[in-house]
This record gives C-alpha cells, sequence and structure tokens, in this order.
C-alpha cells in the first residue's frame, strides 16, 4: 500500500464539502496522504469526471487508492463500487464514473460497498463522500480487503453515452469531453480510434476537419507551440484525445463549444 488516497469531485473549493471528506478520511487514520486530484469536474458531469480520473490515475504509484465522487444519484439505490485494476484501487458509484478507466486498465475486480462496519459514524443520505466513500478508502489504505466490504458484483454500470464510431471521410458529430483552464477543447475521440482509422498515427499529412458551431479546424499540429496565431488547431494531447487549441487564445471561445456540445468531425477527405 503507497499510503496515498486521491480525490476527484464536482465539489467546487467554494464549500466545505472536500475539507469534510478529507477530515472524515483522517478520522480513521490520521498519517495518509491526500492529493486533491480534481474537484472541478462540471455538476453532475460523470463523462467528464470519467476523463479526470482515466487520464489522472496513473500518474499515482501502485497501491494508491481513488476516491471519485461525480454522483447524481446519491442517496438513491445505486451501488457504491470499490474496484481493483491495474494495481490501483478505485471507489466511486456505480454509475459509469470508472468506465474508462477499466476500459484500459483490465482484468478488473469488483465489490459492492456495504459493510458499515467501515462507515463513518455519520449517516446523511446526501452526502456517500464523507460519510461512506472516504472513511472506506482509509480502511483499505490501512490494510482492509476488498471482500470484506461486500459481494463480487460484474455488471458495472456503464457511461452515459458510447464513444462515436468514426467513420472515413464522413463527418461524425463526437461530444466535447473537458474544457481545461486554458480554453483547450478535449473531443472523446482518442489516438487509438484516429490510428485504426487513418491505418497510422495523425499527423501533418492527415486529413482532420472539425466544425463547431462558432468556427472549425482543420490544421493538425505536433504540440501547441506550432499552432499559429489564433487559428484553432488539432493536435493529440498528453491523455491521448484529440483536442482543439488556440495559441494566443481559448479554443473553446474559438469555436463557440462548451463541455457537453457535439461538433462534427471529419476524418480523411
Amino acid at each position: 500500500m503507497s499510503g496515498l488516497i486521491t480525490l476527484t469531485t464536482d465539489f467546487g473549493l467554494e464549500d466545505s464539502y472536500v475539507g469534510q471528506v478529507k477530515g472524515a478520511i483522517l478520522a480513521v487514520d490520521p498519517g495518509l496522504t491526500i492529493v486533491d486530484l480534481c474537484h472541478h469536474v462540471a455538476p453532475q458531469d460523470v463523462r467528464g469526471g470519467a476523463y479526470i480520473l482515466e487520464t489522472g490515475y496513473a500518474a499515482f504509484p501502485a497501491g494508491t487508492i481513488h476516491v471519485a465522487v461525480v454522483d447524481p444519484g446519491v442517496g438513491t439505490e445505486r451501488r457504491m463500487l470499490a474496484v481493483q485494476a491495474g494495481g490501483h484501487r478505485f471507489l466511486a458509484p456505480d454509475n459509469g464514473l470508472v468506465g474508462r478507466v477499466l476500459e484500459r486498465a483490465t482484468p478488473f475486480v469488483a465489490h459492492a460497498i456495504q459493510n458499515r462496519a467501515f462507515f463513518g459514524p455519520r449517516a446523511s443520505a446526501t452526502f456517500a463522500a464523507r460519510d461512506i466513500f472516504g472513511p472506506v478508502a482509509a480502511w483499505i489504505a490501512r490494510g482492509v480487503e476488498l471482500e470484506r466490504l461486500g459481494p463480487a458484483v460484474t455488471d458495472l454500470v456503464g457511461l452515459p453515452a458510447e464513444r462515436p464510431r468514426l467513420e472515413l471521410g464522413r463527418a461524425v458529430r463526437v461530444p466535447v469531453v473537458a474544457i481545461d483552464r486554458f480554453g483547450n477543447v478535449v473531443l472523446d475521440v482518442t489516438v487509438e480510434a484516429l490510428t485504426a482509422l487513418l491505418g497510422h498515427p495523425p499527423d501533418g499529412r492527415s486529413f482532420l476537419h472539425l466544425v463547431a458551431e462558432g468556427g472549425e479546424a482543420s490544421r493538425f499540429v505536433r504540440t501547441y507551440g506550432d499552432a499559429v496565431g489564433r487559428e484553432p488547431a488539432l493536435l493529440v494531447n498528453s491523455a491521448g484525445y484529440l483536442e482543439v487549441a488556440v495559441a494566443s487564445g481559448r479554443a473553446d471561445v474559438a469555436l463557440g463549444v462548451r463541455v457537453g456540445m457535439h461538433p462534427a468531425l471529419r476524418v480523411g477527405r
């Protein structure tokens, strides 16, 4: 065990919610190390939270426990999961939040979190992150095996929507899955999908054309420094996703897009 616990939520930092989750963890074991992966997932955006978790967890050493809570169904009958995959452990609601991780980190073992012996002393219907996920993560960090938390499960809920199926030479609507603080627009298109379609990794010779409500992009570059002026450029970001960037501005403004919108992408003429 690494003694590390990461937190990914849509709580923001304006309220005390994140601090309360950390307090619940430290109440079980004050010697644990807690790292904030991200608390600015768009409210209730499970797909965006899944992207943050997938692209962030591997930066941590094996044995790290990742608590991810973007949970529109808090307090309902939706299950709570403890999942082991890729040498890491993940605690999350069963709503697709760990779906992207499990696409890359297989095989996995999952258990429903049901054993109240490892819950916190509070029992709010609206704050499972503090009352259940946080304390359970701390107990796992102290050596509790996932089998003690509840029964094994295999029928995990998938993401709310599947990735788009790209077709060579045809425009396909692709979701904007994230926009970072620089205004870079991340599309739900992986470098693996582009490589399979093109027959080679995308490069400056590849024909990629994105059309959004406010603008378009068709120039592919290797890195941000290769983008020119205020022209939106396409590139593969450090997480392996297709991204649109503007060297001297914000791509989201240039394209007129926000998370959840679906600009049209054509790969190949």
